[in-house]
């Protein structure tokens, strides 16, 4: 006797609920094959799209998850979870103007969603709006408990702030309610030892990995993280010795990468040294607010000058903000050429059009202020060409000891790029580079370059703002200024193992 007939959409709608189930187990082959079977049999079948869409993210694999998350959108335009799942696709290429419109989108079509809250946190995070990205964090947390990412985000972005009491107690309560949080234990690794109230080495030899496997990315953090807590420990010699081996594994994965970005580099100084005298600047423009370049390498202090310069009246922080980076890929595209990340390489005769777009976003990001900073390390490579193009600019370059600079490089776990930093003599060049673009940049542009040492800064932090103030125009007046963190003398214990890994340089 036959059964009733196999209705073809409900077994299609079962297959799909199957793959979805899959891939929140993280069986994200099967998953994927599911969602290939269905697509192939069905190609306009938006919610295997849509979840198809998600696998290829969970495998990181961004821009495949774009071509299936945007063709589903396109089907279903007014389907708000495929929009903000798309919205995060873009943040994570990096698209954020292209991820606020669409999740704009998903907004109008369902407010106050918590994944939507969410990502538009994401997003505010990524452009470096640390203080909406704090509302939005809290909001989204308060809408869904569930999102305990959220309170990770909202750790960081006050640790950005500067609120660092206020961000240890959140890392505190996640490792509180999960002590195998590993994320929420290596930020604790990184807070000042003064704030974190518990023993965050033995809790990192605690950790199991999630999936009971200790993946090279599992390994590298823990490395990070007991080499930090060692160090804050003062058990100097198991901080070297887990930081050489941390580091040396990743640079092996990066060597290729650090080499060809240090050639790059070094045409870049020689470039430079190259160029004779006050370049050709553009007509004056008056602009409602200035622009104040705080530029030194990773870890040399530059956050720290540009909370003291935020104590000025009318100064608004930018912290590494992405103004500069979306003036010029938006000068080449509107020009019709290959777009290019870097303002060295736009041509002169473009500048009036950068010029004109780095100012309208100045003008919206800075929101009324005199005074807008910026602490892109990435900058110093065409400062000299942004004094062209944008004549009130002014530039303040932090110098640190070469020791307690390359140390703290050498300590720190990069999200992403820098690569000479998991090798120390590679750090040391990088150093030397940088500090000798600085001087470079300040013996074309004297008048609107100011070099100021970290050192001298954290002695007498007074004198250190007055320079700047002075630099932009601004006055200063009587500011009870808290002492900064101190952080001279940090390689001091490790100076005789420096330069024995230096080959006794």
């Amino acid at each position: 006797m036959r059964g009733p007939p196999v209705n073809p959409l409900l077994q299609s709608h079962a297959r799909l609920r199957e793959a979805e189930r899959l891939r929140q187990s993280k069986a994200l082959d099967k998953a994927q094959a599911i969602c290939a079977e269905l697509l192939k049999a069905h190609p306009d079948y938006v919610g295997a799209l849509q979840t198809l869409g998600l696998v290829l993210a969970d495998r990181r694999d961004y821009e495949a998850a774009r071509l299936h998350l945007s063709r589903a959108a396109m089907l279903s335009p007014r389907d708000w979870k495929i929009l903000t799942a798309l919205a995060g696709i873009y943040l994570k290429l990096g698209a954020s103007e292209m991820a606020m419109r669409t999740l704009e989108q998903a907004q109008r079509l369902m407010p106050g969603d918590a994944s939507i809250v969410a990502t538009l946190a994401e997003i505010y995070r990524e452009e470096r709006e640390y203080e909406l990205a704090c509302s939005a964090y809290e909001k989204a947390y308060s809408l869904d408990r569930s999102l305990k990412a959220m309170r990770l985000g909202l750790g960081w972005s006050l640790t950005h702030l500067g609120r660092t009491e206020e961000a240890a107690q959140i890392f505190h309560s996640m490792v509180h309610d999960d002590p195998q949080d590993a994320p929420a234990l290596l930020a604790l690794s990184q807070m000042p030892a003064g704030i974190v109230n518990m023993d965050v080495l033995k809790r990192l030899e605690e950790l199991r990995a999630p999936d009971g496997k200790r993946s090279d990315g599992f390994e590298t953090m823990i490395g990070f993280g007991r080499a930090a807590a060692l160090d804050r420990a003062q058990h100097y010699s198991e901080a070297w010795s887990a930081l050489v081996a941390t580091n040396a594994k990743v640079f092996a994965t990066v060597a290729d990468q650090a080499s060809k970005e240090e050639a790059s580099r070094l045409r870049h100084l020689e470039h430079l040294k190259g160029l004779s005298g006050t370049g050709a600047r553009a007509p004056a423009v008056k602009s409602a607010c200035q622009s104040l370049f705080i530029l030194g390498p990773s870890r040399s202090g530059k956050t720290t000058m540009e909370r003291l310069v935020a104590l000025l009246p009318g100064v608004r922080r930018g912290y590494e903000n992405p103004i500069v980076e979306n003036a010029i890929r938006h000068t080449f595209q509107s020009s019709g050429l290959v777009t290019r990340s870097q303002l060295v390489e736009l041509p002169p005769q473009l500048d009036e059009i950068f010029r004109e777009t780095y100012l309208a976003e100045l003008k919206e990001r800075a929101a009324g202020a005199q005074l807008f900073t910026n602490t892109h390390p990435a900058r110093i490579i065409d400062a000299w060409r942004f004094a062209m193009a944008v004549p009130d600019a002014r530039f303040v370059f932090i110098k640190r000891d070469v020791h307690d600079l390359a140390l703290r490089i050498f300590m720190k776990q990069y999200k992403s790029g820098h690569p000479y930093s998991y090798d120390l003599a590679a750090t040391f060049r990088y150093v030397a580079w940088y500090h000798e673009m600085m001087e470079q940049t300040q013996r074309l542009w004297p008048g609107i370059v100011r070099i100021v040492s970290y050192e001298d800064m954290i002695s007498d932090p007074h004198s250190a703002l007055a320079r700047v103030a002075e630099l932009c125009g601004l006055a200063v007046r009587d500011l009870d200024l808290a002492r900064p963190g101190d952080d001279r003398g940090a390689a001091t214990p490790y100076r005789e193992r420096m330069a024995e890994a230096l080959g006794g340089a």
